[in-house]
């Protein structure tokens, strides 16, 4: 008798197993995908090359790997993550498009905030109280300075945006991060301090931060924080944020031999020191076929500004340089007409407006006026009787067409500029 053969049945699986195991393959290939690229992505910013195959060394994880991790000496700390510089001594300098700027911490992800070496300029942070977002100050600093910085090197820079009442009761709760530029906070200044002493300032510099309350707005005392009435002028130091991907160049931090970011150029922009028949200028304005530069010293108690008028224009300080100062200067033929505050020469001085670098120099006379009273840059802008003898930096429009000698446009390696005979 023959068996029947029984027919298998065939089984098939339920359509929601299928699916599932569908799902899981893609996104078990999302992920190898993903995770993957920022395996490559971050590959290429910490272990970054040429298009030639050289490696370079990101500035990020060269300071870190060379540097001294300190507990208690100046130096670079890290704190959750973070590498903080604190005290006064420490070798944190950096050239960014010939501006010196001090690196105030790595942060978790790897990008450098930054803050200038020296404030420039002294204005109020507001005529009324506001917060930081709404005030004049921050205009300033994005109309002043950001046009100054390549864009391509930052990332955006985060701020608080909490209401500070008092420094027992420093929040951080809501954050801004849609801007490339902002003032130094509470946070920056007090994580420096090592022994009650930063490198954020040089004696007791009033230097406005972002900070607010509800009447007044917080900036530093020397090694201290004190609030203020928002129209007061204080000092601007400005903060940035470097990317990631930042490559080292050369340099060890020091005064002298800052780290360098950026491939050396000839361009001549804000903030370039040149020597011109060595005297020391810094451009502070760059025009369409000029130069207006500052004089890194003053005339010190050199001329009344007038016996009785406070208008430059028509003062006899005016005339002074105009005639007596300008005639001895041996690099005339570089000089060029442009206009200033209300006038045009291709000699004359500051006024509250415009940047000033070298924040050594004071008690000189602006051409800004208050009635009969003239503007005074000092710890603070003051005003003046005309009729006072007080220091005079001179500014000067000069030609574009400038033959570099040697140097880099720092204020360490200013641009020697040939004069012709």
């Amino acid at each position: 008798m023959v068996k029947k053969r029984r027919r298998r049945k065939k089984i098939f699986l339920p359509k929601i197993q299928t699916l599932f195991c569908l799902v899981s393959l893609v996104f078990i290939l999302g992920c190898f995908i993903y995770y993957g690229n920022r395996l490559i992505k971050y590959y290429k910013i910490y272990n970054p090359k040429t298009e030639t195959g050289e490696v370079l060394l990101n500035l990020s994880s060269k300071i870190i790997e060379s540097e001294k991790i300190e507990e208690e000496n100046d130096g670079l700390y890290e704190i959750n993550g973070n590498y903080v510089y604190k005290g006064k001594n420490v070798n944190n300098y950096l050239l960014l498009d010939q501006l010196l700027f001090r690196i105030i911490r790595i942060n978790v992800d790897k990008s450098i905030d930054l803050v200038l070496d020296e404030y420039i300029n002294r204005i109020p942070w507001n005529e009324t109280i506001t917060t930081y977002d709404k005030s004049n100050i921050k205009s300033y600093i994005e109309s002043k300075i950001l046009p100054i910085l390549d864009q391509e090197k930052l990332v955006k820079t985060s701020y608080c945006t909490d209401i500070i009442h008092e420094l027992s009761e420093i929040s951080c709760n809501e954050t801004n991060s849609d801007n490339y530029i902002r003032l130094l906070g509470i946070n920056d200044y007090l994580n420096s301090l090592n022994n009650d002493k930063t490198y954020m300032n040089s004696g007791n510099e009033y230097i406005w931060l972002y900070n607010s309350g509800e009447k007044n707005v917080w900036h530093t005392t020397g090694s201290y924080l004190a609030n203020s009435s928002p129209n007061n002028s204080y000092g601007i130091k400005v903060v940035v944020t470097l990317k990631n991907s930042t490559v080292y160049l050369n340099g060890d931090g020091s005064f002298e031999n800052p780290y360098i970011v950026e491939l050396g150029n000839k361009d001549i922009k804000v903030g370039t020191y040149l020597d011109i028949d060595d005297n020391i200028y810094t451009v502070y304005e760059v025009g369409e076929d000029y130069y207006k530069v500052e004089s890194n010293k003053v005339l010190q108690n050199k001329e009344l500004f007038d016996k009785s008028s406070s208008d430059y224009t028509n003062s006899s300080l005016k005339k002074y340089l105009e005639n007596t100062y300008l005639e001895k200067l041996s690099f005339k033929k570089l000089l060029k007409e442009v206009k200033f505050d209300g006038y045009i020469s291709s000699i004359g001085i500051l006024n509250s407006n415009d940047l000033k670098f070298n924040s050594s120099l004071n008690n000189y006379y602006l051409s800004d006026k208050d009635n009969n009273l003239v503007q005074v840059y000092n710890g603070s802008i003051l005003k003046s009787d005309p009729n006072t003898k007080r220091n005079i930096r001179i500014s000067l429009g000069i030609k574009k067409d400038l033959e570099i000698i040697s140097g880099n446009g720092s204020k360490y390696a200013p641009f020697i500029i040939k004069v012709e005979d």
